[in-house]
C-alpha cells in the first residue's frame, strides 16, 4: 500500500514537470509566432516604407523610383500639352509604360545585357559619357576664351577652295618633252593639243571640272597640292617630279580658299570648343577609371 502510494506521487511529479515544459514550448511557440505576425504588420501595413510612395515619385517598381518629374515631362512630350491638360486615360496609359520600361530595364540588369548586345553597350558607353560631359555642355565659354580658340586654329574656319586643272604625265616611251609642252601651253596652245604633240597624257587622277582643294590634296599629295595651290587662272608649273614621275599642272580656273572672320565662324568655334573639351574630361575619366580598375591582358596584346 505504502509502495502503491509513493508511486503515485512520483507520477503526479512527472505529470507536473511534463505540463511544465509544454506550456514553455507553448509559450514560446506563441512569442515567435506573435513576433512573425508583428513583423509582417509592420512591413505591410499601409503608409510604412515598404508600401507607400514617396511625394517626389509616382511609383516604386522594386524599390526603384519612377519620378514625377518624369512622369509630367513624358506625358507633356508624348501628348504635346501640358500635364494639368492630359486626360486620365492619357495619364493612366503613360504611367503603364513607364513601368513596363522600368521593368525591362531592371531586367535587362539582372541578366546582364550589356555584355552580349552591343547596342546596348553603346548606348551605356554614351550615356556615362553624357553624364562626364554634363558641366561643359551647361557651361557658355566666354568671349576671350573663343576668340583665343579661333586664334589658335584659324585654319579650320575656311571655305574650301576649287581647282579646275590638268595634271599632265608622260605618255609611256620616249618622245615627250616637258619643256616644249610648257613653253606651247604659255604661248596659247590648247592644253589637249599641246600635250598630245609633246608626248604627254592626262594623269588621270582629277576628274574635268572643279575640284575640291581637299579632293586634290587626297589624290596628287601634298607636294603636288602645294604646287597646284600656288598656281592662278592660266598659270602652268614647271616640271615636278613625284615618285619618279614628271607632272606638268595647268590651272585652268583657280578659285582660292576663304578664310572666314571670328563672327562668321563663331558658332563652329564653339562647337569645336565645346568638343575639345568633352574629349579632354572624357579621356580624364577614362584615365581615371582604368586607376582604378583591376585589368589583365592576354600576352602579346597592348594594354
Amino acid at each position: 500500500m505504502k509502495h502503491t502510494a509513493s508511486l503515485t506521487a512520483r507520477q503526479r511529479a512527472a505529470g507536473t514537470a511534463h505540463s511544465a515544459r509544454r506550456t514553455l514550448v507553448i509559450s514560446a511557440a506563441g512569442a515567435v509566432l506573435g513576433l512573425i505576425l508583428a513583423g509582417y504588420s509592420l512591413f505591410t501595413a499601409a503608409g510604412t516604407a515598404t508600401q507607400s510612395v514617396p511625394p517626389e515619385d509616382v511609383a516604386l517598381v522594386n524599390g526603384r523610383a519612377i519620378l514625377q518629374s518624369d512622369f509630367v515631362a513624358q506625358t507633356q512630350a508624348e501628348t504635346g500639352a501640358a500635364f494639368k491638360e492630359a486626360t486620365q486615360a492619357d495619364r493612366n496609359r503613360i504611367l503603364h509604360d513607364m513601368i513596363d520600361e522600368e521593368l525591362l530595364v531592371q531586367r535587362g540588369l539582372d541578366v546582364d545585357l550589356a555584355a552580349s548586345d552591343p547596342d546596348v553597350r553603346s548606348a551605356m558607353v554614351a550615356g556615362v559619357n553624357l553624364q562626364v560631359d554634363a558641366e561643359i555642355l551647361a557651361s557658355q565659354p566666354d568671349q576671350a576664351a573663343l576668340e583665343a580658340y579661333y586664334a589658335a586654329h584659324r585654319d579650320r574656319y575656311a571655305i574650301d577652295g576649287t581647282m579646275d586643272m590638268r595634271d599632265l604625265v608622260p605618255k609611256p616611251g620616249p618622245g615627250s618633252d616637258a619643256a616644249a609642252l610648257i613653253a606651247e601651253i604659255k604661248a596659247g596652245a590648247a592644253v589637249d593639243t599641246a600635250s598630245q604633240q609633246m608626248g604627254f597624257v592626262d594623269g588621270g587622277r582629277l576628274g574635268r571640272g572643279d575640284n575640291y582643294d581637299f579632293g586634290v590634296k587626297a589624290k596628287l599629295g601634298d607636294a603636288l597640292y602645294h604646287a597646284a595651290a600656288a598656281l592662278t587662272d592660266g598659270q602652268v608649273s614647271g616640271p615636278l617630279t613625284d615618285n619618279g614621275v614628271v607632272h606638268v599642272l595647268v590651272m585652268i580656273h583657280r578659285k582660292p580658299i576663304r578664310h572666314l572672320d571670328f563672327a562668321a565662324a563663331r558658332d563652329t568655334v564653339f562647337q569645336d570648343l565645346q568638343r575639345d573639351a568633352r574629349t579632354q574630361v572624357e579621356h580624364q575619366n577614362l584615365s581615371f577609371l582604368r586607376s582604378r580598375a583591376s585589368i589583365h591582358v592576354a600576352p602579346g596584346l597592348p594594354p
